[in-house]
């Protein structure tokens, strides 16, 4: 055969394996590019191809908050409560500050950030993951470790996981009670791409156990775990019939339990210790906290340090913990070739109670935005983000590109010079021309689309927010309303006063106080064309 023939026999080979298998180290990146512009010209092909700078990669440590607001963290001006090591992170790198988790719940967010794509795409929607259930992400999807690894990174995740283990049909299995915690867990975080896993599968639920990569820690003979079932469950033949959360007995020694006053201060020794052990490989470490998500327990040396209660005491906790990170990458020689980030999984919670509202003594747990978890308003979804790359971000940056958890998918994939297939990070844009301030004409990333845990959705483009329908879609109380949100009660009638969407410029209304739904008709139609559009499409990336 020919130069072209061989040329393209070898690529036919190469499409047909697994977006992970493929390594291309015979021909010249040159003119591998020019005949992948070729081929793709002819063939959508859903694989990736690799092209790997000869520069050092980056390290990558994610450190991802659960419930922290916006307004939690100095840097966003928070006064009630001090965060000098995560202020260091945000004046050492960028802040961004229309940051979004797209979903204004714990397990949705996660799923967005592992897979670049909308978690209402799922079969489970806008769902929380409970213990019980299984894995969300699909196992044969492109992830963000995945790609990592594909690329040669090291991958971990330390912490909270909250993605589900198992699988209908898998081993260990059982239809109604779900994975067997007594044996191994799996399918988990090492099928969707890590290669280590040292944490725990939900907060504030039992199991209250460690898990390393397949198995329960400390969990010793004659002490197992059982499912126990309460009056709900009866005649539900599936864990997909479930009402409520079920509970784990142990039997014997419950010595694998962990006490939550320990959480935080364990998983940081242990993120610690992984960065103490890395050498020359670049390595990719998923630091998922529990801070500051109820119930609110810090470690005892925490306890009674902050004005505001043990809530800033949570904080204060959290802040050491960045901190303990940022010090072990300087101690390491790291600190600037590793990219450093911080955010959240969604906006903090105002009440603990069904009715009880508390801005804790002044404490504006999401800065200016009204509403919080749970709910589409901002106060739900807006959430802070900070990132610092020594060698390459501008200390004391500040950007105003609206960026979601989503994007960090095809960012990373952009910094290392991989090309994402068509079906994966379908809802991903790079903002690295942003992050590094090389500033494309305009910002890839135009709109994002965010959801309730009641399924109610809103899009921001701009000044502009269209939620399609009445109240914040949320759990909790509606201070609009004084009504209760329980999950489908947001649609309201219009014979309340009601009009059937709500539009807010918030440039102009941070706090989403002037429903211009019927003033500006025009605006209403395009956003909910576009909000619509992307819904059905399947994915927003083009």
């Amino acid at each position: 055969m020919g130069l072209i023939q061989n040329i393209m026999f070898i690529m036919k080979q190469v499409l047909h394996q697994s977006l992970l298998e493929v390594k291309i180290v015979t021909i010249p990146a040159i003119l591998l590019l020019s005949i992948l512009a070729t081929v793709s010209c002819k063939n959508k092909v859903d694989h990736k191809i690799e092209v790997v700078s000869k520069n050092k990669k980056p390290n990558i440590v994610f450190i991802f908050a659960d419930d922290l607001g916006y307004g939690d963290v100095s840097f966003n001006g928070a006064k009630k409560v001090n965060t000098p090591n995560i202020d260091r992170l945000a004046n050492e790198g960028i802040v961004f500050n229309n940051a979004y988790a797209p979903h204004s719940v714990c397990t949705p967010s996660r799923y967005s950030l592992m897979c670049g794509r909308y978690a209402w795409r799922t079969w489970n929607g806008h769902i929380t993951v409970w213990a019980n259930d299984p894995l969300l992400i699909d196992t044969t999807r492109v992830t963000l470790p995945k790609v990592l690894k594909s690329v040669g990174y090291k991958t971990a995740i330390i912490g909270k996981w909250h993605l589900g283990f198992g699988a209908p049909g898998a081993k260990n299995w059982d239809d109604l009670k779900g994975p067997d915690f007594n044996k191994e867990l799996r399918p988990g975080p090492l099928e969707v791409g890590f290669d280590y896993f040292y944490g725990i599968p939900h907060t504030g639920q039992k199991p209250n156990v460690y898990i390393e990569n397949y198995h329960v820690v400390g969990l010793g003979k004659g002490e197992d775990m059982e499912v126990v079932l309460d009056d709900r469950w009866k005649n539900r033949p599936t864990y997909l019939d479930r009402i409520g959360v079920p509970d784990h007995k142990f039997i014997g020694n419950v010595g694998a339990r962990y006490d939550h006053d320990d959480l935080a201060v364990h998983l940081t020794e242990k993120a610690v210790d992984y960065i103490n052990k890395q050498n020359e490989e670049p390595f990719f470490l998923y630091f998922a906290h529990r801070n500051v998500h109820a119930p609110l327990k810090p470690n005892p040396k925490f306890q009674g340090i902050s004005e505001i209660g043990v809530y800033g005491d949570f904080i204060n906790e959290f802040d050491w913990s960045v901190g303990q990170v940022l010090d072990a990458l300087e101690r390491k020689g790291l600190s600037e070739n590793t990219i450093v980030i911080l955010s959240s999984d969604n906006g903090g919670v105002k009440n603990y109670k069904a009715s009880q509202f508390i801005e804790i003594n002044g404490h504006k747990i999401n800065g200016p935005y009204f509403g919080q978890k749970t709910e589409v308003f901002e106060g739900g979804v807006h959430v802070p983000l900070a990132i610092r790359w020594p060698d390459r971000i501008k200390p004391g940056s500040r950007s105003n590109a609206i960026v979601a958890l989503t994007d960090f998918f095809a960012t990373i994939a952009d910094l290392n010079d991989v090309t994402l297939p068509y079906n994966a990070g379908e809802d991903s844009f790079s903002f690295l021309s942003e992050l590094l301030q090389t500033k494309p004409e305009k910002p890839q990333r135009q709109s994002v689309v965010l959801d309730a845990t009641s399924g109610l959705m809103a899009i921001r483009r701009g000044e502009w927010k269209f939620i399609a329908g009445q109240g914040g879609g949320g759990i909790h109380w509606d201070e609009k309303q004084n009504i209760s949100m329980l999950p489908h009660k947001w649609n309201y009638p219009e014979d309340h006063g009601n009009p059937p969407g709500q539009l807010y410029n918030l440039i102009k209304d941070t706090s989403e106080a002037t429903n211009l739904y019927y003033q500006y008709p025009k605006m209403v139609t395009e956003l909910k064309a576009e909000l619509r559009e992307i819904e059905y499409s399947g994915r927003s990336r083009k």
